[in-house]
């Protein structure tokens, strides 16, 4: 088990910072901005562990149906380890194993993420035989969509891991809700978040050429931009988007960002009326698609919370979002609109409110006073204020000659 060149092993000089340990499946675009802070606060020793290097170099996206590979660097800057690595390079799950036990017995607080993987599972029993206090972070609400014994069976592991972790670090009020329903010991705030200022200032600097980007894209420039940003599935809803855009005549024009197995279908849909479908696109690039429009419009039937709604509010766009978006209750509530899952009529109203309310002189200052609450900032400070309360109550309880 090795650190990759480049890496120190703590992200704090101080020895009496508590040595905080993130467990991840993998690498996650969104996820790396917070590692990269909390390492740069050094309030505590952060170490990430990853159970797998997928993410780091080219790899297929089943969903997107694609090679991917991150046009922006997702290793640097933070103290971090691949656990499915031993001497002879990767390693089977024995190999994981061994090295995840060492590893969390190496930190003081492990973060472990959700209850439905079965190496978070393992990690939290290994937490737990080898006196370690384990974060508990996740997506998961109050009650799941299954029911019988799904449901059954969900809440029994969902109310072990809650149970048994030192504190819930909570995402948003649906996540929260979550940890009360059951009885987490201890909840602090850290909200799913994205680097809020690295999509702001890239779309402001292309925001000037957004006239002219439009007209190449063959769109309007005398009307507002319905923007959808996602993977092009059943389960997204995007062909809801194209009806309702549809339905409201000339008012909007449409971009559609993202790839998929419903590309072609989508792309048939749009025929005949002002939208484009550009794709994927790749990260450093998607502020710059972003500055193209004015509305985000999500319409999953599940979303656990949505981080292209804070992408866009980030670059200035106002959203809406169906009531199966987890980030309703948090972003949206009280901005934008909310609208009935798969019910385009309501969306149409939606989408129609939304257009309405543009003209408000205070709405981009709103837009940005929301999504701030919900920064790297914040997360971070979330997730060090559990670390060094919990490390402190776990020392309190040592005998003093241990």
């Amino acid at each position: 088990m090795r650190t990759p060149e480049g890496t120190s092993r703590n992200g704090s000089t101080d020895p009496t910072a508590p040595r905080l340990g993130v467990l991840a499946t993998h690498l996650i675009q969104y996820q790396v901005p917070l590692y990269r802070q909390i390492a740069g606060r050094q309030r505590v020793r952060l170490e990430v562990g990853f159970l797998s290097a997928a993410g780091a170099r080219s790899y297929l996206d089943k969903e997107f149906g694609l090679n991917i590979t991150w046009d922006i660097d997702l290793l640097d800057g933070y103290p971090h380890r691949f656990l499915n690595e031993g001497q002879g390079g990767r390693g089977n799950a024995g190999t994981i194993a061994r090295n995840l036990c060492s590893w969390i017995r190496e930190q003081d607080v492990v973060v472990i993420h959700g209850h439905s993987s079965p190496w978070m599972l393992t990690g939290s029993v290994l937490a737990r035989a080898s006196g370690r206090p384990y974060l508990l972070r996740g997506e998961a609400r109050p009650h799941c969509s299954a029911g019988g014994w799904k449901a059954r069976l969900r809440d029994a592991v969902a109310g072990a891991s809650v149970r048994h972790c030192a504190a819930g670090l909570a995402i948003g009020e649906l996540n929260a809700a979550f940890y009360e329903r059951f009885s987490a010991a201890r909840q602090f705030f850290a909200p799913y978040s994205v680097d809020n200022d690295r999509f702001s200032a890239a779309a402001a600097t292309s925001r000037p050429g957004r006239a002219a980007r439009l007209a190449e894209l063959g769109l309007p420039t005398d009307r507002p931009v319905v923007l959808f940003s996602g993977k092009l599935q059943e389960w997204k809803r995007p062909l809801d988007v194209v009806s309702a855009v549809r339905s409201m005549g000339d008012r909007v024009a449409l971009i559609i960002m993202g790839d998929g197995p419903l590309r072609a279908e989508v792309e048939q849909a749009c025929q005949g009326l002002p939208a484009a479908c550009v794709g994927f696109v790749n990260q450093s690039q998607i502020p710059a698609v972003y500055s193209l429009g004015d509305i985000l419009v999500l319409p999953s039937s599940h979303e656990p919370w949505g981080l292209v709604v804070n992408e866009a509010m980030a670059c200035g766009l106002l959203p809406v979002v169906s009531d199966s978006v987890g980030c309703g209750p948090d972003l949206v509530r009280g901005l934008g609109r909310v609208f009935r899952t798969s019910d385009v009529t309501d969306l149409v109203t939606a989408l129609t409110a939304a257009v309405d309310s543009l003209t408000d002189p205070g709405l981009p200052a709103r837009i940005r006073e929301r999504v701030d609450r919900y920064s790297i900032t914040a997360t971070a400070r979330g997730y060090e204020a559990a670390a060094i309360d919990v490390a402190a109550a776990r020392m309190s309880r040592q005998p003093a000659n241990a």
